[in-house]
């Protein structure tokens, strides 16, 4: 009977144990603990302005994103357009976010105006934005994460400035016309070259085109034989404007500062056909853009622009171990 009664009272503790166990998991499961709060999946959509593999920038905003959805339990999807040109491809994937009714979109707006109706949908539809890269006409979103754009362009006018004389002759490749980094950009090229602005000979642009920058660039020097100063404004831009003066024997001859930081951008740099490039942080741009959209759908709050910043890099400066890490982040170095 004793035998029984023991038998029966091991029986009863352990359904009890199996049964607190299995309310304990179903609290953790559902977030009714403290932790199981932050364990609570945050749904995110990335909308960049080219998903181009063969582009470095864009390639590193998504990888900055992605390292930031892995740290702060985030479902990341993105969806974008595959060039920088097709702003209704753009506006459509908006609206195919908006129907995916995540918890916040991140959005580099292709266009300065046509962009902007969308991104009033997303806000419409209660759904957190945050705006990267560039801006539209109109102030959106709860958060902005970009380069400062002016800065850049005034780093990149700064520099040159001093090798300029009354002989000097400039021309500019941009990307797209009309798009506030292109814009920006520019105008911070011409506040940093004071009384040398009136020499700027030539504006093109290549609609975020290698191709299309390359021929640009040789129309342009083809047709104003006296440009010695070019600025590009973006990796396209940049790169294709290179591969143009350097095929032309003009390395050397045609000063050139660059923007962005492809391999092939580092490349010009090292043999000299850029005297400088200023690199912005696309990883810190993504992986930021991602972190501003995660607080806010938990009604964290947060600032209204944060600044992913840019280097000006030189041949010089190139081989400091700080440019190194900024050019190579994901490079082992030899104490690792």
């Amino acid at each position: 009977m004793r035998e029984k009664s023991k038998h029966n009272y091991i029986l009863l503790l352990l359904i009890g144990i199996t049964i607190l166990a299995a309310i304990s998991v179903f609290l953790y499961s559902n977030g009714e603990s403290g932790e199981g709060s932050d364990e609570l999946i945050v749904r995110i959509v990335l909308i960049p302005k080219g998903l181009d593999s063969a582009n470095a920038f864009w390639s590193d905003v998504i990888e900055g994103a992605q390292m930031a959805a892995s740290e702060k339990n985030v479902e990341l999807t993105v969806l974008g357009p595959s060039s920088e040109t097709e702003t209704r491809r753009q506006n459509s994937m908006i609206e195919e976010a908006i129907e995916m009714r995540p918890d916040a979109i991140v959005l580099a707006p292709s266009n300065y105006t046509e962009t902007l109706p969308y991104a009033r949908k997303v806000e419409e539809a209660g759904i957190k934005l945050v705006i990267l890269d560039s801006v539209m006409e109109e102030e959106a979103g709860c958060c902005l994460v970009a380069t400062d754009n002016l800065k850049a362009g005034y780093q990149m006018g700064s520099y040159m400035k001093p090798y300029l004389n009354g002989e000097s002759a400039i021309g500019i490749i941009g990307h797209v016309q009309g798009v506030s980094t292109a814009v920006e950009r520019e105008q911070g090229i011409r506040d940093a070259l004071g009384e040398y602005e009136k020499q700027i000979l030539d504006i093109r642009f290549c609609d975020s085109n290698y191709d299309k920058a390359y021929e640009r660039t040789r129309e342009m020097l083809t047709e104003n034989p006296d440009i010695n100063v070019i600025f590009g404004l973006n990796e396209y831009s940049a790169a294709g404007a290179a591969r143009a003066v350097r095929d032309m024997g003009l390395g050397g001859e045609v000063k050139m500062v660059g923007f962005d930081s492809s391999l092939e951008e580092i490349q010009f740099l090292e043999s000299g056909v850029f005297d400088a490039i200023v690199v912005q942080r696309p990883l810190n741009m993504g992986y930021l853009g991602v972190s501003m959209a995660y607080q806010a759908a938990r009604s964290i709050e947060v600032p209204k622009i944060v600044e992913s910043g840019s280097v000006l890099i030189t041949r010089e400066t190139i081989y400091t171990e700080e440019n190194q890490k900024l050019l190579f982040p994901f490079r082992e170095t030899d104490e690792e």
